[in-house]
């Protein structure tokens, strides 16, 4: 089968994939980081790409085994056999009670906020945006999977901070997506301090900050 070469043109870290700039095609071509054999190398522009190519699903042309010149191609280390039962019982640590507590927090609040005031409409919102949030990185992390177009990381940090961060804790620490990136997890983090910050500055302190702040 045929090698290409070019250049890489534009690529994008955060999402995993960028398009090769080649005299042998018209249009740029796609490449995603998992056709890359460099596991751990983050491609950057101008990078010697040889590569492969093939057609997804979509009819549409993509590389695929590529290799950028001047970086040595690593074999996995071979994977250590885990029983099932030992892997599960892994897993099953993810959700510890420290987060299951972080992530009750707003709606502790939210519901003594119904009986106190008959007011459950953060009770809902909270529920509702972390269904949506939930649902949104796991359906952001089968992308990733399959090598598909991702999801902003912007709009799941908004969908966060509309209500959602409970949701987004709660799939981090179960389908173990989007809990290892440094950068995402201080934006996360950030967010959830500030919904819980002005839940304590509303109960116990009377919103004092929030009217300095106004």
């Amino acid at each position: 089968m045929q090698t290409y070469q070019g250049i890489i043109k534009s690529w994008k870290p955060d999402r995993g994939f960028g398009f090769i700039e080649t005299a042998a095609a018209e249009q740029d071509i796609f490449i995603h980081i998992r056709d890359i054999k460099h596991p751990g190398y983050q491609p950057q522009v101008g990078d010697l790409v040889r590569y492969r190519l093939m057609a997804d699903k979509n009819g549409k042309i993509r590389a695929y085994d590529a290799t950028i010149d001047g970086q040595p191609i690593l074999r996995p280390s071979p994977q250590k056999i885990v029983p099932r039962s030992q892997s599960a019982g892994k897993q099953k640590q993810g959700l510890g009670p420290f987060f299951i507590l972080i992530a009750l927090t707003p709606f502790v609040f939210s519901g003594w906020l119904i009986i106190e005031q008959h007011n459950p409409l953060p009770f809902f919102v909270y529920l509702v945006m972390s269904l949506v949030t939930f649902l949104a990185y796991a359906r952001d992390k089968t992308k990733a999977i399959k090598s598909e177009w991702r999801t902003q990381e912007s709009t799941l940090h908004l969908l966060e901070l509309l209500g959602g961060w409970p949701g987004a804790l709660i799939t981090q620490k179960t389908i173990r997506h989007k809990n290892k990136k440094i950068s995402f997890q201080i934006t996360f983090w950030l967010i959830a301090a500030l919904h819980l910050a002005c839940w304590v500055d509303w109960l116990f302190f009377s919103s004092r900050l929030l009217k300095i702040l106004g």
